[in-house]
Order: structure tokens, then C-alpha cells, then sequence
């Protein structure tokens, strides 16, 4: 009897010592990962709101309007000029001629309470530095929130390409 009580003392002892030493447990930061537009929340709005201003400022050339919603250090990479400072970009707004522009299927990622990705299709006309856009786009860019203010922080395009048809 005694070496069955001794037996199960040390199991539990063993257990507890176990359990306190796992300390890689994975603990979600944010409650929500992902979100629609459609079934979002006021902040998933606002960030999609402010997409739209800011695609709104660089088709009205506004260079302070676009400045004053990116970061200082802001980068964006498309197929047209590859890495770019958006501080470079922005010095180059009156050689963007935008004709339209669509913004669809938006849907927003909550990386954690200060950092969203925006991922979207965008469609339109227009050209920059002579040169046609891709159209459409699937488009994303990285919001952060610096202070009480949310500023883009990364902007990405990638040309939507067809997918090939099925084989039969």
C-alpha cells in the first residue's frame, strides 16, 4: 500500500513539475484574425475608409494628402517600379493620370490591435509615367496605428492573372 500511494505522489508531483514547464503554449494576441467588410467591425471600416482616401489622394495628385496618411519610412512594391519609398512616390504624383479606379472584395487582417493588413481587388484605368496600369490588381497594404492615428506602413500589387481553363 505504501509503495502505491509513494507511486502515485511522485506521479503527481512529476505531472505538476511537467505542466509548469511548458511554457511554448501559443496564445492568441488578437480576437479577431479575420474579418469581411460585410461582417466587420467599425474599425475594419475605417481602415477600408482610409484605403479609399488615400487611393482617392493619389488620383487627385494630392501630395499632402497622401503623405499625411503614410509613415515616413513607407515602402510599396508593384510590377511597374518594384521597391519603392512611398517618399519617392509621393515626389512623383503629377505623372499619375487616373481615370477610375474600383475598390472590391475587401476583406481586413488583424495582425494585433495596432496592426492591420487590407487585402483587396483593385480595377481602373489610368497611367503612370506614361506607362498603362495593370488592371486589375490584387492589392494589399500594411495599416499601423502610430499614436491615435492609423498610417499605411506597406502597399503591395500583384496583376491578377487568368486562371488557365479546366482540363476535360
Amino acid at each position: 500500500m505504501k509503495k502505491v500511494v509513494w507511486t502515485l505522489g511522485m506521479l503527481l508531483v512529476t505531472s505538476g513539475m511537467a505542466s509548469a514547464q511548458d511554457t511554448n503554449e501559443l496564445v492568441p494576441t488578437a480576437p479577431v484574425l479575420y474579418e469581411t467588410a460585410q461582417a466587420g467591425s467599425a474599425l475594419d471600416r475605417a481602415i477600408i475608409a482610409n484605403e479609399r482616401k488615400l487611393t482617392d489622394f493619389v488620383a487627385k495628385k494630392d501630395k499632402a494628402g497622401f503623405t499625411s496618411m503614410v509613415t515616413p519610412d513607407a515602402v510599396g512594391l508593384d510590377a511597374m517600379m518594384g521597391v519603392m519609398k512611398t517618399s519617392d512616390f509621393a515626389a512623383m504624383l503629377d505623372q499619375v493620370n487616373m481615370t477610375s479606379s474600383t475598390i472590391s472584395d475587401e476583406k481586413v487582417h488583424w495582425i494585433d490591435a495596432n496592426t492591420a493588413v487590407i487585402a483587396y481587388k483593385w480595377t481602373g484605368t489610368g497611367t503612370f509615367q506614361g506607362q498603362k496600369f495593370p488592371s486589375p490588381v490584387w492589392a494589399s497594404t500594411v495599416w499601423t496605428k502610430k499614436g491615435d492615428k492609423w498610417l499605411a506602413a506597406f502597399h503591395q500589387e500583384t496583376e491578377a492573372v487568368k486562371p488557365p481553363p479546366a482540363k476535360k
